[in-house]
């Protein structure tokens, strides 16, 4: 029952037109005899001669009967299956919308087709029924269907328009076929789009009009496919390996698509034979996807408000920062792509001789580079000394709180020479607190600490394996070490996990991260291009000016 009633409750269109065509049907006698034998009903019914003398109510008129008493029943199938399907995806006021201009639309065709070029016969016919915008409704709704079902669904609708109008050729055939024409056109228009789409600036825009979490800027690097809400209130980024659509992060959008974001992606990933899982997500959203889930790490936070660097736990933080003022060492929170060449020479330097002293491959997915850092929407710290040689540095992503406004910021880079300033990345971190404090954020992220945990989350014999690879893991990645780092910094931690529906699928899942990882698209990509919105340029610009101005 509560399911029923949810149902329901999300159709309030399709609920109402059934219960209208039934109540009318029976109040004036159309669900018992033939509406067209009676004089009233010829003068509701829609036509050519009809629309031709002027009677444009008919347009509105005639969707509310059917033309018999047996026609009642496909008559509400068809209306209940499309306008239904359509409303859960679509929204109830663009579904009604679209059925109220096919349906109009389709029978206005049809009639100046018939006027133009039809036989007499049917200049002077007469409809009723709504099944014009029911269809119309229907071919729109293939385009969010899967490959095989997308195309089995159309090849049926057309072969059934197309018969009827060569076999039967009723009024009512030519609008079906004109409607099904104008569904498929309009579904082709506003349908997903298929393949890998790149449309990294939409979401862009998505993260600035509705915010996002500590990973969600992420989910505008290259590599990543979007599923975006048919609605338009927001959307899933992923990454697809091995059969597996792996979703990065919390849901992006509006509070209403974050609800249904799960449901419409596991709808999607079973229409293409998609193994959905949801990687990096926060608890509520593991959730709300149901399942099982797995916890993969913890997102380590700093609250900027009340930050101080007092007492013993800040003992390493505050040591950085008085060698840094004893050494000369001055901080610098810049954009990279904007700095001066020989910076950014040193910054790329120092991160390649990082990678080889760790012998192992830059990796991706949540692992940005230096070509991310190059993004003018991304800050980078930098600490100097007086000969403008660089001892260490930080990217930082920006973390959107919606409406334009940016909360907080998360780290990315955090790299260092051998021979530079020992405590630089402590110093780093300290100095670009306070200044994003300044600035307004509110929260800093120093990024996620893989297959950590704290004391208390959920055990099971899985989560026991996990931590024991992660030991085996940790002399080539150093796991343990990086999360006593973040330690210093006494983050709080919110547990981070991966979904998955069964044990089964589980291998395959983690093979897919696995490769997601691994393979890292390239940064600079013509095909997907991330230009800047106008408002961010001129925002940018001006930042850029005003710091010009004060160097």
């Amino acid at each position: 029952m509560p399911a029923t009633e949810s149902s329901v409750r999300r159709r309030p269109f399709t609920i109402a037109g059934l219960l209208l065509l039934v109540i009318v049907g029976i109040a004036t006698g159309a669900a018992t005899g033939d509406v067209l034998d009676h004089g009233w009903g010829r003068a509701l019914a829609y036509g050519p001669d009809a629309l031709a003398s002027g009677h444009w109510w008919t347009l509105l008129t005639g969707p509310l009967l059917a033309i018999s008493p047996w026609c009642y029943v496909p008559v509400l199938l068809s209306f209940g299956l499309c306008a239904g399907f359509a409303e859960r995806r679509l929204g109830t006021l663009r579904t009604a919308l679209l059925w109220l201009v096919t349906q109009v639309g389709s029978v206005v065709v049809a009639s100046l087709l018939v006027l133009a070029l039809g036989p007499d016969s049917l200049q002077h016919a007469r409809d009723v029924g709504p099944s014009g915008g029911a269809l119309a409704l229907g071919a729109v709704m293939t385009a969010f269907l899967g490959t095989v079902a997308r195309r089995v669904t159309r090849v049926g609708l057309v072969g059934y328009v197309v018969l009827s109008v060569l076999l039967v050729g009723h009024l009512a055939d030519v609008v079906h076929l004109v409607a099904v024409g104008a569904g498929l056109l309009i579904g082709t228009a506003i349908g997903p789009r298929r393949g890998p789409v790149v449309n990294r600036d939409r979401a862009v825009e998505h993260l600035r009009r509705d915010g996002g979490g500590t990973l969600s800027w992420m989910t505008t690097w290259p590599g990543v496919r979007y599923f975006y809400d048919p609605r338009g209130e927001g959307y899933i980024a992923y990454r697809r390996h091995l059969g597996v659509a792996l979703a990065l992060g919390d849901p992006i959008g509006t509070p209403d698509w974050r609800v249904r974001a799960a449901g419409e992606f596991a709808a999607f990933c079973a229409d293409e034979h998609l193994v959905p899982s949801h990687f990096a997500v926060t608890g509520p959203v593991a959730r709300a996807v149901g399942g099982r889930s797995l916890q993969i790490g913890e997102d380590t936070l700093l609250d900027l408000p009340d930050l101080e660097f007092r007492g013993k736990r800040w003992q390493d933080v505050r040591t950085a920062r008085n060698r840094a003022a004893r050494d000369g060492i001055r901080f610098e929170l810049v954009v990279l792509a904007d700095a001066d060449p020989r910076i950014a020479a040193q910054v790329r330097e120092i991160s390649a001789g990082w990678l080889r002293r760790q012998r192992t491959p830059e990796l991706g997915f949540t692992l940005g580079g230096v070509d991310h850092a190059m993004d003018p929407r991304v800050r980078v710290a930098l600490a100097l000394d007086a000969d403008d040689r660089v001892h260490g540095f930080l990217s930082w992503l920006p973390v959107h709180g919606g409406q334009g406004r940016i909360e907080g910021w998360t780290l990315d880079l955090m790299r260092r020479p051998d021979d530079g300033f020992r405590p630089a990345i402590e110093f780093l971190i300290a100095e670009s607190c306070l200044a994003f404090r300044a600035e307004g954020a509110r929260v800093v992220s120093l990024s996620a600490a893989p297959l950590a945990r704290s004391e208390g989350e959920p055990d099971g014999w899985l989560q026991r394996g996990l931590e024991r690879s992660a030991r085996l893991l940790e002399p080539l990645y150093g796991f343990s070490s990086l999360h006593a780092f973040k330690a210093k910094f006494s983050p709080r931690c919110e547990a981070l996990h991966l979904t998955y529906r069964s044990l089964t699928e589980l291998p395959r899942i983690g093979a897919a991260v696995l490769v997601a990882y691994l393979v890292t698209p390239k940064t600079r990509d013509a095909s997907t291009p991330l230009t800047l919105p106008e408002r961010v340029a001129a925002e940018h610009g001006e930042r850029a000016e005003r710091e010009r101005v004060a160097a």
